[in-house]
């Protein structure tokens, strides 16, 4: 059936979707969008499926008398959770944005308005496909009626006729009111009859032909309990069936024969979509829209428009304006690749100036060094003063996106730009100005300036020549730890196999699984999706139950690090034997950051095998290798921040934090702490500042959950002012729904508002961990900065960042001096109480700086 009308059950849609996802979907503000983007998500659906198409969204507005029946009818409902009721004042204007009419009938419930409406509609000869979640629809089909019902991924539909209710319920729909007098609905709060689910009320149905029927044949039914609860309950079927069964009367003031598809109103459904920040549903919206030929769905918000004029590199020095702005790309190749010239075009609020060139050489030159916008700037490979990268101050703003495209980013902001008779290239230059002008007041208002031009737009530049200059790799030593690692591998592949009884695939979790638990009895800890756990903390609590334990947990550590590093490095070389590692600056919403290609970051320190691969990190010939690091920065932040006085008392006194803390939680002296011990305390010392429960204390440490209570409450009593820093965060985060690192850095945490509560917890943690690790990143990013500075006239290159620790490589004469000016830079980075303090080494390979 092609529908000639929609009625949507909008309460219905809205609740499902609430409660079906996560309320921790928010806008970058953190207010609840979970609700508005699913209802918004299944609006799209319709219209990209089956184009416009006259549609009454319906809601309730009274309870058609049913409460008077049954007082405690839909209870729930009329208490509408808080969250949701947030968002509701948006689902009007959605509404009428997609070109639909939003329908309330004063004193019934939107069922009723649509049964009315579908029987009215019927008596007119209009198709009409009812959308809801709720199965006692069923009810309405009939020829010319079919019911759209949700599934639990709100998008995910199926469509009822009377065949396909018969195919699942076993019952034609004007028996549905009678289902429902049987077996009652939890989620409308109908009662039924006790101990009767679907199965049993369809077969009572099919058997006794109605609900009256089944009342009157108690005698004939088998089950004591089956009889004595229909006997009991035989009102409260009644009651059900009266309270499940569609008033078809009400009276409803519409034309039907006059309701026309009316198109979506592009510009103001994109304008409620950015506003929701509802970049998906959006982006499959637009992807419809481009095919439509309505002119009227397709307007376009253009705020700048320009002229492109085709120049010769040379003249860019002509170029004049306010933020004048780069843009540059080139074509791509059926695979991506990039080919052809370097295009280019230069804003400045004239005309587009448009060209090619073969290299960003020749354009840094044309450039003639003045200050530059840009989107990207890292990647475009220009030496030039940067005065605003859109990317980046994007990322400032919202750290929670998934991704920064300059279009995206623009679209959410409410414009684009327009180049007549210009390639991508010149419309990009355009909207990057434009947006930077937005961004500058976004900024401004959320107090990020400082932080965007004292530490992240400096950055950048640092970042490029880190990428430019790599760090040496000793290849040949590479090989060998490989070949040695391949064949320790397998040496303990045989030894697990001969343990287990048999070969099986011990990289598999499903057949490792088998092994452990079934094969070999060894105690079960955690269920997942596809079966029983064998992560890494699984078997770390197991490692003394059985000897194959300590084999599969070392051979996991040889092939991991075989296959992400031993492997991979040496493809990866240029032809000086340089890794040029890229450094995302905005992909965390910490501040952090991080690095691909290869990820150098994540390269274990306190294994053996680990150690010999940062071994093959060397000094040039020449050279040495400087590393500098933060010492226990992060316990410094939360001594400051919390104004602990025990806390910078260990650290003034030049005390070791963790050995402090094993003395405390183990209650015995600091000189009778061994290594585990320290080990423990070191895990208690950064598990209580990030949150971590007893129970995950317990299971982090393999100990039982009330010693891992006890640990956290003698810690608490040494350290009073943490417990209060780590309260009064959480409890200004949920008022405010955000957090801000020392140095201003932002972070919406919409988890705290979160109805479930593991997903609070969750929220918990990141306000805490945010301020601390934040901070800590925003710490190493000065002192990037000022070391950048400091080192500028020296041929000494800054070549990894890993968490808190620079790693420089230094001419042989010049180490020593190099060493003393960033430890000074460091520690001068930001003013701690207790103060920051910076180890530094120097080698001819990573280890041995390090």
């Amino acid at each position: 059936m092609a529908p000639q009308l929609f009625l949507i059950d909008g309460n219905s849609l809205v609740y499902r979707a609430f409660f079906a996802l996560p309320d921790s979907i928010a806008t970058s503000k953190g207010e609840p969008t979970n609700a508005i983007f699913g209802f918004a998500s299944m609006l799209v659906k319709l219209l990209t499926e089956y184009g416009s198409v006259p549609t009454l969204v319906v809601w309730d507005a009274g309870w058609s008398g049913r409460e008077e029946v049954y007082t405690e009818y839909k209870a729930e409902r009329r208490s509408r959770p808080d969250l949701l009721r947030e968002q509701w004042p948006a689902l009007d204007p959605l509404v009428q944005a997609f070109g639909y009419r939003n329908v309330r009938v004063d004193g019934f419930e939107a069922d009723d308005v649509i049964a009315s409406l579908a029987t009215q509609a019927r008596e007119k000869g209009i198709d009409v496909m009812i959308v809801t979640g709720d199965r006692d629809t069923f009810q309405l089909v009939e020829p010319g009626v079919e019911v759209m019902a949700t599934g639990r991924g709100i998008t995910d539909t199926k469509i009822y006729d009377r065949h396909a209710v018969i195919d699942r319920y076993g019952i034609p729909p004007e028996l549905i009111p009678d289902f429902y007098g049987l077996k009652g609905d939890t989620s409308d709060n109908i009662p039924g009859v006790p101990g009767i689910g679907d199965k049993t009320a369809a077969q009572l149905l099919q058997e006794y032909s109605d609900l009256e029927g089944v009342l009157s044949n108690i005698d004939k039914i088998s089950g004591a309990k089956r009889k004595e609860n229909l006997t009991n309950h035989a009102e409260d079927a009644r009651v059900s069936k009266q309270l499940a069964t569609s008033i078809r009367d009400v009276p409803v003031d519409i034309d039907l024969e006059e309701c026309a598809a009316q198109p979506p109103d592009r510009s103001e459904l994109r304008e409620v979509f950015r506003r929701w920040e509802l970049r998906d549903p959006l982006r499959r919206l637009e992807e419809f829209m481009g095919t439509e030929e309505a002119g009227a769905a397709r307007k376009t918000e253009t705020i700048v428009e320009a002229n492109a004029v085709e120049v010769p590199i040379g003249e860019l020095a002509s170029l004049s304006g306010e933020l004048l702005t780069l843009a540059t790309g080139r074509d791509t190749d059926d695979d991506g690749a990039s080919v052809g010239p370097l295009r280019f075009a230069a804003f400045g609020g004239g005309d587009v100036l448009v060209g090619e060139t073969e290299s960003p050489e020749a354009l840094s030159l044309a450039w003639a060094d003045r200050p530059a916008t840009a989107h990207d700037w890292k990647s475009m490979g220009i030496r030039a003063p940067l005065e605003h990268d859109t990317m980046v101050a994007g990322y400032l703003i919202d750290p929670s996106r998934r991704n920064y495209d300059l279009q995206e980013l623009a679209e959410d902001a409410g414009f684009s730009g327009k180049v007549e008779g210009a390639d991508g290239v010149a419309s990009a230059a355009v909207v990057t100005r434009a947006l930077a002008h937005h961004q500058r007041d976004v900024m401004e208002e959320e107090g990020l300036t400082r932080l965007f031009h004292d530490i992240e737009l400096p950055l950048v530049d640092v970042l490029v020549e880190m990428e430019r200059a790599g760090i040496k790799l000793d290849v040949m030593k590479v090989y060998e730890i490989a070949g040695k690692v391949e064949q320790d591998a397998g040496l303990l592949e045989r030894e697990i196999h001969k343990l287990a009884g048999e070969e099986f695939t011990i990289g598999s979790p499903q057949q490792l699984s088998t092994i452990l638990f079934d094969n070999l009895g060894l105690s079960k800890k955690r269920r997942g999706k596809t079966g029983f756990s064998t992560d890494a903390r699984v078997l770390a609590s197991i490692r003394d139950e059985h000897e194959i334990i300590p084999k599969i947990e070392r051979w996991r550590e040889l092939t991991k690090l075989k296959s992400t590093y031993l492997d991979a490095l040496p493809l990866l070389l240029d032809q000086n034997h340089r890794l040029h590692t890229t450094f995302n600056q905005t992909a965390t919403t910490t501040g952090r950051l991080s690095s691909t290609n290869p990820n150098l970051q994540n390269i274990p320190i306190r294994t053996e095998l680990g150690r010999e691969i940062r071994a093959c990190f060397i000094a040039d010939e020449g050279t040495q290798l400087v590393s500098a690091d933060y010492s226990q920065v992060e316990l410094r932040i939360v001594a400051h921040i919390a104004g602990e006085q025990a806390l910078r008392d260990i650290f003034a006194a030049g005390g070791d934090v963790h050995t402090e803390t094993a003395a405390t939680i183990f209650s015995v002296a600091p000189g009778e702490i061994d290594p585990g011990m320290r080990s423990k305390a070191k895990m208690v010392n950064f598990g209580i500042v990030y949150g971590l429960s007893p129970f995950g204390m317990a299971d982090r440490l393999n100990i039982p959950q009330e010693e891992a209570a006890e640990f956290i409450d003698r810690y608490l009593g040494r350290f009073p002012q943490v417990k209060e820093f780590i309260d009064k965060t959480i409890g200004q985060a949920t008022a405010d729904g955000y957090v801000r690192t020392l140095l201003g850095r932002i972070r919406r945490i919409p988890e705290l508002r979160s109805s479930n509560w593991q997903t609070r917890q969750l929220g918990e943690r990141l306000a805490v961990n945010t301020v601390i690790q934040g901070t800590a990143a925003d710490i190493i990013k000065i002192a990037m900065v000022r070391c950048h500075e400091a080192l500028r006239e020296s041929r000494t290159k800054l070549v990894l960042q890993i968490h808190d620790e620079l790693l420089f490589e230094a001419p042989d004469n010049e180490a020593g001096e190099v060493a003393e000016i960033v430890q000074r830079e460091m520690a001068a980075a930001f003013e701690l109480d207790p103060p920051l303090a910076v180890d530094v080494g120097i080698g001819s390979n990573w280890l041995e700086a390090k």
